[in-house]
């Protein structure tokens, strides 16, 4: 039934040849139950049970192998079950689990100059400048995603500080927390009134005829969409710093559009996934603060994670130290940027 799955099915997947050393795996763990007089017999799709799935997960843990990898081999298992009970080869199909800790996997953070290629990427299109506005808040700050977009200028930035949590807000588990504004970001926000992320939106033709403006600002609400978007922008700039991969579908196969005929496309193109999410943003600065030597204590009280209690910890900020060496470390940080762009400097062009 494998064999029939990989020349029906897989064989017809662009990418394929990940499930053959899987296919090899199990053909080992077979071998070694034969030799162990433990291999069902016969060998068919009724003797898969609970226990010869853990049996498996067992051989391939003492091989070293990762969670992630033991759940690549289950679905090469699987995989031919579900197709042939699909296909009407089999009538029912055992299930077979999948093994614990396979989402585990290292966080992605973005170098000094993935960042660089972000910015330069938003601040290119006048629709998602907010992004850029957006992104320097975020490596400045240690801030939260939402506690961004919702910031207001009026409200939450006053004496060199931006308070997170807006007057009125009760602090949640998920703190928002008091950050003094670092050199760089400070040109940025000179000026700003209200709402300070808002997002650009084009006016017509025949409106800007009558002497409106080329653009209408409107306060943003959520940034995941158009950073999306700024991720594919920078992927198109500089594929090779991973900003996207091609989709693939259910399969395993890959997503491809249709060529755009009004722009005179003449072949299809592929369907890209952006890599990464405003949350890579936050893990980035918080590695980069870790590695610059930060007391912890500090990185935690800017990413809202302290554990300050009581009235006391309202007057924290007001201290001349108050996160020096966090503020210090986000200098380095966009010190290492300037080696790849300037346009996170003010009036950049």
């Amino acid at each position: 039934m494998i064999a029939q799955w990989l020349e029906r099915h897989v064989s017809e997947l662009s990418d394929g040849r990940r499930y053959a050393d899987s296919v090899l795996n199990w053909e080992r763990f077979w071998d070694q139950l034969r030799r162990q007089n433990q291999l069902p017999d016969p060998l068919v799709v009724s003797a898969i049970n609970g226990r010869i799935v853990d049996a498996f997960i067992g051989f391939r843990r003492a091989e070293g192998a990762t969670p992630p990898t033991i759940s690549r081999d289950l679905a090469a298992l699987r995989g031919p079950i579900n197709w042939a009970l699909k296909e009407e080869i089999i009538t029912s199909a055992p299930r077979v689990k999948d093994v614990k800790g396979k989402d585990a996997r290292k966080e992605l953070e973005w170098s000094p100059e993935q960042v660089a290629v972000i910015l330069e990427a938003a601040w290119a299109n006048e629709a998602r400048r907010h992004v850029h506005l957006f992104t320097l808040i975020h490596c400045s700050t240690h801030g939260r995603t939402e506690a961004i977009v919702e910031l207001d200028a009026d409200a939450q930035i006053r004496d060199g500080l931006i308070y997170f949590n807006r007057p009125g807000r009760v602090q949640t588990r998920k703190r928002r927390s008091i950050v003094p504004i670092c050199p760089t970001l400070a040109p940025w926000l000179e000026g700003v009134k209200g709402k300070v992320i808002r997002y650009r939106v084009p006016t017509s033709e025949g409106t800007r005829a009558a002497g409106a403006p080329e653009f209408y600002e409107r306060p943003t609400n959520e940034i995941r969409n158009a950073f999306r978007g700024v991720l594919l922008d920078a992927h198109a700039r500089r594929p090779d710093l991973g900003f996207a991969k091609q989709a693939v579908d259910d399969d395993g196969r890959k997503v491809w559009l249709p060529p755009r005929v009004k722009l005179g496309d003449q072949e299809r193109r592929p369907k890209l996934q952006a890599i990464g999410s405003p949350n890579t943003l936050r893990h980035t600065i918080h590695t980069w603060h870790q590695r610059q030597g930060v007391p912890q204590a500090q990185i935690d009280a800017a990413a809202g994670h302290s554990s300050e209690q009581g009235s006391g910890a309202n007057y924290t900020h007001m201290r001349p130290e108050y996160l020096q060496e966090f503020i210090a470390s986000t200098e380095v940080f966009w010190r290492a940027v300037d080696e790849h762009t300037s346009v996170h400097r003010p009036h950049p062009t």
